[in-house]
């Protein structure tokens, strides 16, 4: 009860995006203070039980349990949104006077779409390569077409995500978002195999591990949203994995060599950001839809009939 009286002082969604923002720039920090004092060699090997890795999973343990806890207190209203209608979980993303929201989509979906020519090249350069070593040496070789396919996928991500802003637009009206959610989703399942071969070699880079996280959790915010627009809503798990997504991206992209990484991890923050921005309001206080929209001149064509 004393949380939820502590947290009620604060809008819901400045409580999620301070917490997750700035357990973004505790973890970033830890990190770079990781990559400085517990790594050694040319490939960046993980020095075990180092002090500043043992912080950062504190850390990270420390973060998870606050969004955890805002994910159990925050307000959920069922009411129906509208008179004869039944809860739509696919209408709370929708909101006609918010801008931010789709604005943010807009940038992710473009950071995708950058994405995607940078790993067409990677992926072209590293199939040419395996056709010129084919038959001439018994060394494996990558043949790209892991890259090429997460390429494709990042055009998916685009479009996926300028659907979903698009629907932002239309209050009260069931769309295809469902649909568009899972597109992003794909793109994650690809790049999780795709990063996973690039680094799971001998001897094993542990120090990947914060992408893999990062990726694995961003693929399962991207389903989540996918499920609360067609009815199987997970509300607080989905606000949970937004922050986590934030969180942990900004921990990847520490150390980041890759461009089509950095761009692929900015897309999934500026999504999660955005999640974290609509929802919680709107999980509150639910919007209205369903009822007649009035233009603005209608009140006066009423006074002007008065008068007369």
């Amino acid at each position: 009860m004393k949380i939820n009286a502590f947290l009620s002082r604060f809008p819901r969604r400045t409580s999620w995006l301070a917490c997750a923002l700035g357990g973004a720039v505790l973890a970033s920090l830890l990190r770079v203070l990781q990559r400085a004092t517990a790594v050694e060699g040319p490939l960046d090997l993980v020095v075990p039980f180092a002090p500043a890795t043992v912080a950062l999973v504190c850390a990270l343990a420390i973060i998870g349990a606050a969004l955890l806890i805002l994910a159990v207190t925050q307000p959920i209203n069922k009411r129906p949104w509208a008179k004869g209608q039944a809860h739509r979980w696919d209408l709370v993303f929708l909101d006609r006077k918010d801008k931010l929201y789709p604005t943010l989509l807009i940038a992710a979906g473009f950071l995708a779409l950058a994405a995607a020519p940078v790993l067409f090249v990677k992926g072209a350069g590293q199939l040419k390569l395996w056709l010129d070593l084919v038959g001439l040496s018994s060394r494996p070789s990558d043949n790209g077409l892991l890259a090429l396919l997460t390429a494709a996928a990042a055009l998916l991500a685009f479009f996926g995500l300028q659907q979903m802003a698009r629907e932002s637009f239309r209050p009260g009206q069931r769309g295809h978002g469902g649909f568009s959610a899972s597109l992003p989703a794909v793109t994650g399942c690809l790049w999780l195999m795709e990063a996973f071969r690039a680094h799971a070699s001998d001897p094993v880079l542990w120090d990947y591990a914060p992408q893999l996280l990062a990726i694995t959790v961003g693929m399962l915010f991207y389903l989540d949203c996918a499920g609360m627009t067609t009815g199987a809503a997970r509300p607080r798990r989905l606000l949970w994995l937004a922050g986590a997504t934030i969180v942990l991206s900004a921990l990847s992209a520490i150390g980041c060599r890759e461009i089509s990484d950095l761009l692929l991890l900015g897309t999934q923050t500026l999504t999660a950001a955005a999640a974290l921005w609509r929802l919680p309001p709107n999980l509150e206080d639910p919007p209205v839809v369903g009822e007649p929209y009035e233009p603005m001149q209608e009140p006066l064509q009423e006074e002007e009939s008065t008068h007369e």
